[in-house]
């Protein structure tokens, strides 16, 4: 019977196709490796690797080998990791507020990673703007909120920033740019804009008016709406164009298309980030932090307090 250290010693050999690096890697040395390799292979009669002097690669049957290897492993741990979460408490109920954006591509793979690690926890999901989310989050109505920073009176309440997401423009099919790919942010100065409110959402309407002003000119708004569909449905009847978050482009509207926007300096895009309140950390809650952060960029990983300090 093959056992998990089979399986991670296999997998390192076929990561490196080096005896010796895996063995560096496993913290072991090489000869005990090969042998245990040799037993591997013998005891389910199927050769893994062609070894000759000059390099080791996979066979056909270590290739597809290698491929169950890591779902079992990684099957493993999440066995191992769901069991610790039962026996540390971690059952209950979690409370999560989003942006709605945010369900179109951030969040399915999220949610479906935390419930197969913490099976004991039964998520209650709600989608609201950055503002009623913070109040939400202040009066102890949700646990967690995923927002769009930065957000009012932000003393107490902790932001980890998951990822960056850019905007697109959305136009009518009869508008004179729909055929274009791509139009610079300056053409727009004369077009009615269907707006978010900046009340509802600093950061989002704010990355808006900030690449207006920086190609020369503000944003004429004919209407106002704190839903996405609801703004490209406006912009389906031809009430104005719109920008929108770039995820919008998955929700199929008649009569929308959308358009890449050049010319804005790289400031048509907001950030997506997880709040909490510093004071009321549950297990859960911090369960879900550490999951929703594992993937985030290095490069994203800022100084809280500064993505948290109110503009």
């Amino acid at each position: 019977m093959v056992d998990l250290r089979q399986l991670q010693q296999f997998v390192m050999v076929a990561t490196e196709l080096n005896f010796h690096r895996a063995a560096e890697r496993l913290f072991m040395s090489q000869p005990p490796l090969s042998a245990a390799i040799r037993r591997l292979e013998q005891d389910i009669n199927v050769v893994l690797f062609d070894r000759n002097r000059h390099q080791v690669r996979l066979t056909s049957a270590g290739e597809v080998f290698l491929k169950e290897a890591r779902r079992t492993l990684a099957q493993a741990q999440f066995a191992v990791e769901a069991a610790q979460g039962i026996g540390q408490g971690l059952a209950g109920v979690l409370r999560l507020s989003f942006v709605p954006s945010a369900a179109l591509d951030l969040l399915p793979p999220l949610l479906q990673r935390f419930q197969k690690m913490y099976p004991g926890i039964r998520l209650v999901l709600t989608a609201e703007t950055t503002e009623r989310e913070i109040t939400a989050l202040r009066s102890g109505s949700i646990d967690l909120a995923i927002v769009v920073p930065p957000v009012e009176e932000s003393f107490g309440v902790d932001l980890a920033v998951l990822r960056v997401e850019t905007m697109v423009l959305a136009v009518p099919v009869s508008h004179r740019f729909a055929a274009k790919k791509q139009v610079p942010l300056r053409s727009l100065a004369k077009e009615w804009f269907i707006s978010f409110p900046f009340t509802e959402g600093r950061g989002f309407a704010g990355s808006v008016l900030a690449a207006c002003h920086s190609a020369g000119f503000s944003p004429r708004i004919a209407q106002e709406a704190s839903q996405m569909q609801t703004i490209l449905t406006l912009v389906a009847s031809g009430l104005g164009v719109a920008l929108v978050p770039a995820a919008m482009q998955s929700v199929h509207i008649h009569n929308v298309t959308y358009l890449d926007v050049s010319g804005s300096q790289g400031l048509l895009r907001y950030e997506l980030a997880l709040a909490s309140m510093i004071d009321r950390r549950s297990p859960i809650v911090k369960a879900f932090i550490t999951e929703a952060t594992r993937s985030t960029p290095k490069s994203l990983q800022k100084d809280k307090a500064l993505c948290s300090a109110p503009s």
